[in-house]
């Protein structure tokens, strides 16, 4: 008889907590037009990668500009960095944004403070009806950040309990927040302009679990590793993944508040706290001078601890939120449901490449002159040396597109930018009805490269004129969106920005279209993970020569030998497998070796559209087919033979006549002064394949 009356009561208690008004808050918030995901959080929420949700009153409020946007940009390239997407979660014009591109948080980070509202939960409403910015604190970004199902956001330090506070009562609704909103968040503890102490009493008594991530057991102090009085948090974990086992049983149990996990600085920009309880003092004598009062004291005393500390503050307010954002992001990455490997669900079927026949190119066209040396030593210490120049299309978008268009696959379209010159015109002349998506402007010129080859056609330098690729923006892309979602294969060079990487990668990721990435250089060879975790879904191929393989491989931490030889590069190949399904690397006159889970007689892909893939790892090196003493330049040799590779695979070829195909292409090329050769029509002709 008591159980039941206990468990009536409990249900009684139930029906009137808070999780009825979360729901119903969370129902009401994520209504029709009531959120505005950005394109990178929308693929991100469709596909299951991890997400990050990051506060904005950091923008809005919290440092001057440039550095706020600087900082802003950094944080979430933190996050990227770690295999997560950023969300960074404001309100521009009356309108909630989750996930706001750079252009957004331009305009946060210009507004001006008194007329850009700091947001908590109760402003919110305010803000959106009369069409206002706004930028978000803990509180508020909390409450968006679950109504979009986001369970994880870090920021710098929560608010807290205020100094005096027991005369004044300003306690910061994060504390609220955190009692009933069921999003965890990294900090650096409480912002050291409050009372530390008080806050800690609070949070214990909303119930709400204090959890310092890492070997020390103080609680941090924002810019301190800890308190003067060296306060010990009420829990520590070591790392990220037992702090996501955390936040997993907490989910599990259906317990609705937040987590506070705390971090310290890096230690390398610790302040003491002697020198920071002095700068507070000073601020808030200030403050209270110049009769500053609620939602004004923060943004203040932040601005006046600026001054005071000769701009020590504000570098390590930098440091720690963009370490926080790391740390949130590797919980994210641990939160997810499948493993590291797989969460962001790995090669998927694609619609069959064989039936579409549409590859689509994104990158650089450019004008090249290439300059050959006829002296067998090119002397650089200013002598002059006879040779002969001429001038060909180049860039190596164009060159896969115009190689893949003379090849057969007349349905290829690039994705580049032109001026409205005589070597835009040129460009385009070259292309045929593969140029109709490269757009002609008339304030930019036409990318032009001019390459010092030497006597064998080796390039020994290059000086470029690239202004132009600036312009393959985020925008072009949408312009051209129709053409990637109906592309059978989406090839990228690194030729343009991360921001549009980004947008390829999201348009990619939601229509599953398969991705080939040329690295292009040792600088820009890391640039499609850099843009975020898209790529694991849709990054089918890579094709670095030795040396981009090498940058590749430090990326992902993979042991480098200093002795490059063959068993070297097969074995870094091998282990980026666990990244990348297939590995094309090119070695010059030593041929191209595959690296894949299949055998050499299998196709790419079956008939399904599903890449295959078998459980052993195999590596094979296809030498040079023809060792020609008649080679004019090389410089188009790795994107004929790239072409050559894509034309197999949508011919349905196995690996070995795909490669078979690439190295006459490259061949080809070889024995050309023009990259891409019109004597590659031969091979599409041919019955050979």
């Amino acid at each position: 008889m008591h159980r039941i009356r206990l468990n009536d009561l409990a249900a009684k208690l139930w029906r009137r907590s808070d999780m009825p008004t979360i729901h119903r808050h969370r129902r009401s918030i994520t209504g029709r037009n009531s959120l505005v995901y950005g394109s990178e959080v929308a693929a991100a929420r469709k596909n299951g990668l991890p997400i990050v949700a990051l506060e904005s009153t950091i923008i809005t409020h919290g440092m001057p500009y440039p550095d706020n946007l600087n900082t802003a940009l950094k944080v979430e390239d933190a996050v990227r960095k770690q295999s997560a997407v950023p969300a960074t979660i404001g309100i521009i014009d009356g309108k909630v944004h989750v996930g706001l591109n750079n252009k957004q948080l331009e305009i946060l980070s210009k507004a001006d403070s008194a007329k850009t509202m700091k947001c908590s939960r109760r402003d919110i409403c305010f803000i959106v009806s009369h069409g206002l910015n706004g930028g978000t604190t803990v509180s508020a970004t909390m409450l968006i950040a679950h109504a979009a199902d986001i369970p994880i956001m870090a920021t710098g330090g929560i608010g807290g309990v205020h100094r005096g506070a027991e005369m004044t009562f300003d306690v910061s609704t994060d504390l609220i927040e955190l009692g009933r909103t069921p999003v965890a968040v990294v900090c650096s503890g409480v912002k050291s302009i409050l009372d530390i102490e008080k806050t800690l009493e609070y949070l214990e008594t909303q119930g709400i679990p204090v959890i310092k991530i890492g070997e020390m057991p103080e609680f941090p102090a924002f810019y301190c590793s800890e308190t003067s009085d060296k306060i010990k948090a009420p829990y520590r974990v070591s790392n990220a993944k037992k702090a996501a086992d955390i936040v997993k049983t907490q989910r599990a149990l259906g317990i609705n508040t937040g987590i506070l996990f705390a971090v310290s600085i890096p230690e390398k920009y610790t302040l003491k706290p002697d020198i920071i309880d002095s700068a507070i003092s000073k601020a808030l004598e200030r403050a209270s001078s110049m009769h500053i009062t609620g939602k004004q004291v923060t943004p203040f005393l932040l601005n006046e601890l600026n001054k005071i500390t000769c701009g020590q503050s504000l570098e390590a307010n930098i440091a720690l939120i963009e370490n926080n954002a790391k740390v949130a992001a590797e919980i994210a990455l641990n939160l997810c449901e499948k493993s590291r490997t797989s969460c962001i669900g790995g090669p998927a079927p694609v619609q069959s490449i064989i039936s579409k026949q549409k590859p689509v190119v994104i990158g650089g066209a450019v004008l090249d002159t290439v300059v050959q040396v006829k002296e067998l030593k090119i002397c650089h210490d200013g002598r002059t040396h006879a040779g002969q120049s001429r001038r060909s299309c180049g860039g190596v978008a164009r060159n896969v597109a115009d190689a893949l268009i003379k090849l057969g696959l007349e349905n290829t379209r690039l994705i580049s930018v032109v001026g409205n010159d005589e070597h835009g015109k040129v460009i385009l002349e070259s292309l045929g009805t593969g140029g109709k998506t490269v757009k002609q402007l008339s304030d930019v010129n036409t990318a032009k490269l001019t390459v010092i080859v030497d006597v064998n056609g080796e390039c020994h330098f290059c000086v470029s004129e690239m202004e132009s690729l600036t312009a393959i923006v985020p925008e072009l892309i949408k312009e051209r969106q129709s053409h990637l979602e109906e592309a059978s294969l989406i090839v990228l060079d690194g030729n343009f920005g991360l921001d549009t990487m980004r947008c390829v990668l999201n348009i990619a990721s939601q229509a599953n279209v398969p991705v080939w990435y040329e690295p292009t250089d040792i600088q820009k060879a890391t640039k499609i993970f850099e843009a975020g975790p898209q790529w694991k879904n849709i990054l089918h191929f890579i094709s670095p020569n030795e040396n981009e393989l090498k940058v590749i491989s430090k990326y992902f931490n993979i042991p480098v030998s200093e002795n490059m030889d063959l068993t070297a590069v097969k074995s870094i190949a091998e282990q980026l497998l666990e990244y990348i399904p297939i590995v094309v690397t090119t070695l010059g006159p030593q041929g191209v070796l595959v690296t894949r889970k299949a055998l050499q007689d299998e196709p790419f892909y079956n008939k399904s559209g599903e890449l295959i893939v078998n459980s052993s790892i195999a590596s094979r090196l296809y030498p040079v087919i023809e060792k020609s003493s008649e080679i004019l330049s090389v410089s188009g040799c790795g994107d004929c033979l790239t072409a050559g590779i894509i034309y197999g695979i949508h011919k349905n070829l196995n690996e070995t006549d795909c490669i078979s195909i690439a190295l006459k292409a490259a061949a080809l090329s070889s024995r050309s002064f023009d990259t891409v050769p019109r004597t590659l029509t031969m091979l599409s002709n041919s019955n050979e394949f």
